[in-house]
């Protein structure tokens, strides 16, 4: 099977380099700054670059890997070209926008949008691993009328590629995990490190520094647009997280010890019952 990755990233590389590591398929590889494709292509990353619209028209599974406002003017511009039958994916962090604006049309190929869940603080082709995405997820978010064998094509790619669980739901019920499973975490590392006591944490942190700041080390420009893409979703998250600040704040403040071992304790629970 000919797979194509379109944009050749942390993300795009890194899903060439597991294809080339777990499976037999040819990889296929297509990057805007041309320098990048040739260095995949030496590396071993992809079998074979060329023009755009001639890789498209081979690739049985294409891969879309670009910012959220890039991915859909990208394959409406090459609706044409893609090979008839054949999967148009995506690695996007949010689902229902794009889901929804490619959703209904005539096309002659099938969108699934997807999302393997992996990433690092630094990005870029340099930055690949062939290791990004063990232990991984690999979210699935099929139209209703996708045929079931597309998917299953889909999912048995991700699976032979070794992420160690896919998930089938729809574009709306990822958003509101991720709002939480991951916006909500960059917005609280970010928010965090905002602190005017920030710069001088050497000597006094520890793990629990560690921990809270890691991911705010981020693409602003790609956060950015995966925020406001899913803006509903994740405005709750961020009001219930103001909710419960405000709870250890107005304890605090009236040194209602009982109150904050309570919080302290229940929330101690729910992270021993869910991991």
């Amino acid at each position: 099977m000919n797979v194509l990755i379109c944009g050749l990233g942390l993300i795009g590389a890194s899903l060439a380099k597991t294809l080339k590591k777990k499976t037999n398929h040819t990889v296929l590889g297509w990057n805007r700054t041309e320098s990048v494709t040739q260095k995949a292509l030496r590396d071993g990353v992809i079998d074979r670059s060329g023009e755009l619209e001639d890789l498209i028209q081979e690739a049985d599974i294409t891969f879309v890997n670009f910012y959220p406002n890039a991915i859909i003017p990208f394959i409406f511009k090459h609706k044409d070209c893609f090979k008839k039958d054949s999967i148009v994916t995506d690695s996007c962090g949010i689902k229902t926008k794009i889901c929804n604006e490619l959703d209904g049309h005539d096309f002659d190929f099938y969108y699934i949008g997807a999302h393997p869940m992996a990433g690092r603080e630094v990005g870029g082709y340099d930055n690949s691993l062939d290791t990004l995405f063990d232990n991984a997820s690999f979210i699935v978010t099929p139209y209703e009328y996708t045929p079931r064998n597309k998917v299953d094509a889909l999912i048995g790619l991700a699976q032979d590629m070794g992420f160690a669980r896919t998930v089938v739901t729809t574009p709306e019920h990822h958003d509101e995990m991720i709002a939480f499973t991951s916006q909500i975490a960059h917005v609280l590392a970010c928010s965090y490190v905002l602190s005017p006591l920030a710069p001088s944490h050497a000597g006094y942190s520890a793990g629990s520094y560690r921990d809270v700041s890691r991911v705010a080390r981020i693409n602003a420009d790609m956060w950015a647009d995966l925020f406001v893409d899913n803006k509903e979703a994740l405005v709750r998250e961020v009001d219930d997280l103001v909710s419960n600040l405000m709870q250890f704040k107005y304890n605090i403040v009236n040194e209602d010890t009982q109150a904050l071992k309570d919080l302290m304790n229940k929330a101690n629970r729910i992270k021993e019952e869910i991991g």
